[in-house]
């Protein structure tokens, strides 16, 4: 087993540089080799859109979100895990100007295979990281705030599809303020009120 490297980021939470493995809480081998691949796989897919230098620099392994998922549960890395998962998360903090902006989430079933990956957000990190995109999670909250929004309890998504990044700014509550902002220009792009259906 390879030895691990770490430095610490934001938090004790992430681990800064390339894991060949993380130990997890098993006496069950296979479980054991299973998460490491899983490991692995997750970079290979990261590294199709990012040089490995580029990988040290914006990508954080974060093990609070990365699980294992059993029938109705998903347990984490800290849990003690004694049976196989029927699925892997896998997930990397994108971390851009001392800025978390999203998680890459890769999900691999039992055997290994991808089940799903997060494809649109490779491509929103690459524009990142190529300056085309500059509104950064940091700069949506300031924008929010300045259109009329609370900065308590705002917590910024960065949505992606094919030709559209922008970030959903909401604040929790019913009636409240939404906003969607464009990830390149800063502009609003869309504009409502948080209603809940009881």
């Amino acid at each position: 087993m390879s030895p691990l490297f770490l430095i610490s980021c934001s938090t004790d939470l992430q681990q800064k540089h390339l894991l060949n493995s993380v130990k997890l809480r098993t006496s069950n081998k296979q479980l054991q080799s299973n998460f490491d691949s899983c490991l692995r796989l997750t970079q290979q897919l990261l590294k199709t859109m990012v040089s490995e230098k580029e990988f040290h620099e914006y990508f954080s392994f974060d093990n609070r979100a990365t699980g294992f998922e059993y029938k109705n549960v998903v347990l984490s890395i800290k849990d003690t895990l004694t049976q196989m998962p029927n699925s892997y998360q896998i997930f990397y903090d994108f971390l851009y100007k001392g800025d978390t902006l999203s998680l890459f989430r890769a999900d691999f079933d039992s055997s290994l295979k991808v089940i799903d990956y997060r494809n649109f957000h490779l491509t929103a990190f690459r524009q990142f990281i190529d300056k085309k995109l500059t509104i950064t999670r940091t700069k949506a909250i300031e924008i929010a705030s300045n259109n009329g929004m609370k900065r308590q309890r705002l917590y910024p998504i960065l949505n992606c599809s094919a030709d559209k990044f922008y970030w959903e700014c909401k604040n929790d509550c019913n009636g409240c303020l939404f906003l969607d902002i464009d990830a390149k220009t800063g502009n609003i792009i869309g504009r409502g009120k948080v209603v809940y259906q009881y």
